[in-house]
């Protein structure tokens, strides 16, 4: 069977211009921000394409983008509004891939061309930090902050400061305030290299750094079916990205971005606002935060993906109460917008194509407990003056994950049903976690006890609990149910006390 490529998909070449570069060619980005710019140049909004940088030195993608004229298949699969979605189709909107590790200068040839103006990148969350061992001599430096330095100062030299030759420069890694810290890192390399004060202000003033919120869950190549798929297509693609139907894209911006890249004059969920905080909140408290609220129990009840905790009849409607009963009151903000983005969670949760694993969600659950649960649970706290039972039985679950067979180092072992099981998380919690499980001696006085020294941790949660008592009582009273009824048990009880479902 022949690969994807020109030849036997001829009728997808395209020669429209190359206007972004894309410091990044992994599944998300291929899935999301390369799908949406498809989607802008059939409307003819657009009309350009994208050059992809390697943004690491062993990447085998650049290759295969090329060995396949850049074309590649996504397959959006999941449920939306009620109905299952399963659609492929070919992405044409990339040009090339480049290596920059053995093509620099060809990167640098990008930013001579006036048409490219746009930069997205999505290089991990550890790729936007600064690395003291880049130099401005490197070819290229290995950090991308430190190549983008380079990149942008290659593009000030060679238009000789010109004012409209900046650019929109728009990060997509999964860090608040992104487009902030790119530029602050930026601004250190330029320190560090003793670069021109004229290019520095030209950095400032004619280039545009936008903060961004990304939102997509993409599965990325589907090596377990990919025989079937290959058949279904009749072409060979080595770079099928499987992703969910759902997406969404908020951009800290103003109107001139909006005009340029108009994602949302074509129904794409994309959102550009002076302040995008409220999306982030929104994503944080009921996506991040139902995960977290919930996997623990529906991980201690003997289940392995988030599929199956929402088609079991206990952690399902469990979960479901939880996200739309529990979380979303607590929150201060527009409760349609709340409701509808609580009802895509809720979908997306049950999405029958994607294997979220449990045990992947609770990895560092600590701290993920203290950013995703503990405001809603407080919140809920201020404005109807009592603290929810479910989420405190969620912070107990969440403790009783962490019951520890043995532990070394930065891992923790547990036992589910018999079965060992591996949980990582920063040493120093799993040592506090690890402690208050030594003072449990299999009565309700001792969990209280475990309870206690976890829950009036200041340290672990940056909040007082202890002048709130009734916190580490119930939530040691449930740790004691888990540990004697089961989870599910507990989980029953309380959808039986009159909730709305």
């Amino acid at each position: 069977m022949k690969m994807l490529n020109m030849t036997t998909q001829p009728e997808m070449k395209t020669n429209l211009p190359e206007k972004i570069i894309q410091f990044g060619e992994g599944n998300f980005l291929r899935c999301f921000i390369d799908w949406m710019i498809k989607r802008l140049n059939d409307k003819n909004l657009f009309n350009g394409r994208v050059v992809a940088i390697q943004p690491t030195p062993h990447g085998q993608i650049v290759g295969k983008l090329n060995e396949q004229d850049a074309l590649y298949t996504t397959i959006l699969r999941g449920i939306q509004n009620g109905t299952t979605i399963n659609k492929a189709e070919i992405i044409n909107s990339v040009s090339r891939g480049i290596n920059p590790y053995t093509n620099w200068h060809n990167v640098l040839k990008c930013a001579e061309n006036p048409a490219i103006e746009y930069v997205f990148s999505n290089t991990t969350e550890a790729g936007l930090t600064y690395n003291n061992e880049d130099t401005a001599q490197m070819q290229p430096p290995l950090s991308f902050p430190a190549k983008l330095t380079l990149y942008l100062y290659h593009r000030y030299e060679y238009f000789h400061g010109a004012a409209d030759k900046g650019m929109y420069i728009i990060p997509c890694e999964l860090l608040e305030a992104n487009g902030d810290l790119l530029k602050k890192i930026i601004l250190h390399y330029c320190a560090d290299w003793n670069l021109p004060q004229n290019f520095i202000n030209w950095l400032n003033n004619n280039n545009k750094f936008y903060n961004t919120l990304v939102d997509r869950v993409v599965s990325g190549y589907p090596k377990d079916e990919i025989e079937e798929l290959t058949d279904k297509l009749q072409y060979e693609d080595k770079l099928l990205v499987c992703g969910e139907p759902f997406h969404f894209f908020a951009i800290e911006g103003d109107e001139i971005l909006k005009e340029k890249l108009p994602f949302a004059k074509i129904g794409l969920n994309v959102v550009v606002e002076k302040d995008i905080s409220k999306y982030r909140q929104r994503k944080v408290r009921l996506l991040n935060g139902g995960h977290t609220a919930n996997v623990p129990a529906a991980f201690l009840s003997g289940l392995d993906t988030v599929a199956q905790m929402m088609d079991d009849s206990t952690t399902g409607r469990f979960s479901r109460h939880v996200i739309n009963d529990i979380i979303l009151p607590s929150i201060n903000m527009d409760k349609k917008m709340l409701s509808e983005f609580a009802n895509s969670v809720v979908e997306r949760f049950q999405n029958p194509f994607i294997k979220h694993y449990l045990l992947s969600i609770l990895l560092n659950s600590t701290s993920k407990f203290k950013v995703r649960v503990l405001p809603s649970l407080l919140q809920y706290h201020d404005k109807f003056n009592k603290f929810p039972d479910e989420l405190l039985f969620s912070f107990a679950a969440y403790i009783y994950i962490y019951k520890p067979v043995r532990t070394a180092d930065n891992h923790l072992y547990g036992l589910r049903k018999g079965q060992e099981y591996e949980l990582t998380d920063n040493k120093i919690n799993i040592n506090k976690l690890e402690q208050a499980w030594g003072l449990y001696a299999n009565s309700e006085s001792t969990a209280q006890q475990t309870a206690v020294a976890i829950v009036n941790d200041a340290s672990l949660w940056d909040t007082d609990f202890s002048v709130f008592p009734e916190v580490a009582e119930t939530v040691g009273s449930y740790l004691y149910q888990i540990d004697t009824k089961g989870c599910k048990a507990v989980m029953k009880n309380l959808l039986s006390v009159g909730v709305s479902l």
